[in-house]
């Protein structure tokens, strides 16, 4: 199953106006027999329910704020007796380990959290996907200020794409890579942080549109499209108007909490 844990971007909102779509920041959690892949860790990664009994890792797609946030707030159950794995295809795993043991250390957390909670293992990307040879997992680059990696996962025949935050760019070889990347899905997490009239003013910010996320649904073979990152003053009234707009059955705006067959 897909878990979507958090589904806001670039600041958490906990407004009585988001109460239906949520207002927890990136955090998407795919569980299996044996697997447990988390996407991101924003403000909604402190309700991920680690289990001794499956393997977890971690893919950050990169170190923005809104998609870190939540690393040291997740509590872990006290009975947890394993390491958990992060990787991120955007750093090596030099640097991953860097980016974060900086955000949360002293000036900016008040504790060296990464190394004293001491649960975490640290790997390569490429060693993740060497070493776990029963999932097919890719990469894409993204168009976002400082890059963003997306993400794809096929696990007994079935597919998922996360691809949060990226500036989508319709006439460049980007669409060609997104379509041959995400093709024959049967769930695309899809950034539409903003409208195409929005997008005027928001040139080089690194997000999609919601109305270029349709558009390019009806370009591919996918089950379900979600259309996610929402931006944090789109009240649920303002969402469910444009869901209502959109009249294919496979495309809607990503609900925190919300659980989708995998």
């Amino acid at each position: 199953m897909i878990i979507n844990h958090g589904v806001r971007g670039s600041v958490p909102n906990s407004s009585q106006k988001n109460m239906i779509f949520g207002g927890n920041t990136p955090c998407v959690e795919i569980k299996t027999n044996q697997y447990q892949l988390i996407f991101d860790c924003g403000t909604g990664f402190s309700k991920v329910d680690f289990s001794n009994n499956l393997q977890s890792i971690i893919f950050i797609s990169h170190f923005h704020h809104d998609h870190i946030q939540g690393f040291a707030f997740n509590g872990f159950s006290s009975d947890l007796n394993k390491k958990i794995i992060v990787t991120s295809a955007h750093s090596n795993v030099e640097k991953t380990h860097k980016f974060l043991l900086n955000y949360y250390n002293i000036p900016y957390f008040p504790v060296d959290y990464i190394n004293i909670i001491n649960r975490f293992e640290f790997m390569s990307f490429e060693d993740v996907v060497n070493k776990f040879d029963d999932l097919q997992i890719n990469t894409i680059n993204l168009n976002h200020p400082g890059d963003s990696s997306g993400y794809s996962i096929i696990k007994d025949k079935k597919k998922f794409c996360y691809l949060l935050d990226n500036e989508y760019k319709e006439i460049d070889t980007q669409k060609e890579q997104l379509i041959r990347f995400c093709d024959n899905s049967d769930t695309i997490i899809w950034d539409g942080m903003y409208l195409d009239k929005e997008l005027i003013d928001k040139k080089g910010w690194g997000h999609s549109s919601v109305e270029q996320g349709i558009a390019f649904s009806n370009q591919i073979l996918v089950n379900n499209f979600l259309i996610s990152h929402h931006a944090p003053w789109r009240t649920d009234t303002e969402i469910k108007k444009l869901q209502q707009s959109i009249s294919s059955n496979k495309v809607r705006f990503a609900a925190e909490n919300e659980v989708i067959d995998f």
